[in-house]
This record gives structure tokens, C-alpha cells and sequence, in this order.
């Protein structure tokens, strides 16, 4: 299987096909309600994308995965602040989070090393760009998939789209945990931990 390079784009350089990937993903294989999706134009686009930073997946040539970043302080995430329980953390917290949203990987590339990957990309997007924590949700089965990662699971809510899923968190910064569980981020925990430390000592 040809290697997967991943790119970040935002809304003005981000290729068209993207937004189709989404419709082909969600409507035509899984038949997914979605406020957003434009049958003549067979794409997705929704007011997040204004704001977003889109990391995409290329495999010879053709999308196969991507996922989408908003951080707080580039702008209102909508009714995410409150699901995700946001409204709820100080103002300064909440402009070093950022939440997680339209993930999807086609389907032959789901087994693959991909999904792994287009993570560990978001994470060093993370810590490049000083982003503390991050908020997500997904289905059930899917749980034990991030918590493997690091993620915290924080509840269940129903969503306007994708009915009761779950609310889960991430803390980039907790690197000492993220080695401790085997994180897949676990080797760039250890890198960003050692960066820090010169700074910490100093500042003792």
C-alpha cells in the first residue's frame, strides 16, 4: 500500500476535494444524517471549516483520511462550547483548547497504520502550537480505540447529528502519563517533556 503523507490546509488553500471525501464518507457510505451536505455539489461544508485547520491524508494522489482542528482562540466553535462541557473551564483554559471534529479515513486504509498516523500529526500540530487540550466525540465502540491514546472520557450526550456519543478529552501536556499508558504519543511526549526540562530547571 503506497505511504500516506499528511498536510495541513486552511479554508482558503484547502482542495475542493476534501469536502467531497466528507460527502462520499458520510452520505454514501453510511447513510449519515448531515445539516450540512449539499446533494447538487455532493460535498460537505460547514461554518467550522472558516476557522479550521484541516489535516488531510494523500495516498497516490487521493484523500484517504482526515480530521479537523479548531482552536478556540481562532475563532467561536458554535454549540460545540457547551456540549463539550467548555463553558465550564476558565476563559484562559479554554483559549489554549481545541476540539476535534470531522474524522474519517477510507475504508481500505481503516486497518492500516492511517488512523494511528493522522493522530500522531494532530498531536505534534498540538504541542507546536502551544494547544493544551482537545475535545472530541465519537461512538461508543470507539472509546477504548482513543483511550489508548490518552484520552479521558467525560460522559455521554446526544448530538443533533450522530445521537449519544461520547465526550472525550485529551491533555496534550500530560506527557509523563502519555509515556506511563503507551500512548501512541508516547515517543513525542518524551521528546516535548525533554525540551522542556532545561526551562524547568532554570525556572527553579
Amino acid at each position: 500500500m503506497t505511504a500516506v503523507n499528511f498536510r495541513f490546509f486552511d479554508r482558503a488553500n484547502c482542495p475542493k476535494e476534501l469536502f467531497e471525501f466528507r460527502y462520499a464518507i458520510y452520505i454514501e457510505e453510511m447513510h449519515r444524517r448531515q445539516f450540512y451536505a449539499c446533494h447538487d455539489t455532493r460535498t460537505i461544508i460547514d461554518p467550522l471549516d472558516e476557522t479550521g485547520r484541516q489535516l488531510v491524508g494523500f495516498s497516490g494522489g487521493e484523500i484517504v483520511a482526515c480530521v479537523r482542528a479548531n482552536l478556540l482562540r481562532d475563532g467561536p466553535v458554535g454549540d460545540y462550547f457547551g456540549f463539550y462541557g467548555m463553558d465550564r473551564i476558565d476563559p484562559a483554559s479554554a483559549m489554549r483548547s481545541s476540539i476535534c471534529t470531522r474524522l474519517m479515513v477510507r475504508p481500505d486504509f481503516r486497518k492500516t497504520q492511517t488512523p494511528i498516523d493522522i493522530f500522531k500529526a494532530l498531536y505534534d500540530f498540538a504541542i507546536d502550537n502551544d494547544v493544551e487540550s482537545s475535545y472530541m466525540d465519537c461512538n461508543a465502540p470507539l472509546v477504548r480505540f482513543f483511550k489508548k491514546f490518552g484520552y479521558q472520557f467525560l460522559g455521554v450526550k446526544t448530538h443533533a447529528e450522530y445521537g449519544d456519543v461520547s465526550i472525550m478529552r485529551l491533555d496534550h501536556l500530560d506527557f509523563e502519563r502519555l509515556v506511563r499508558i503507551g500512548s501512541p504519543f508516547a515517543e513525542q511526549a518524551s521528546r516535548a517533556l525533554a525540551a522542556r526540562m532545561p526551562s524547568i530547571t532554570a525556572a527553579e
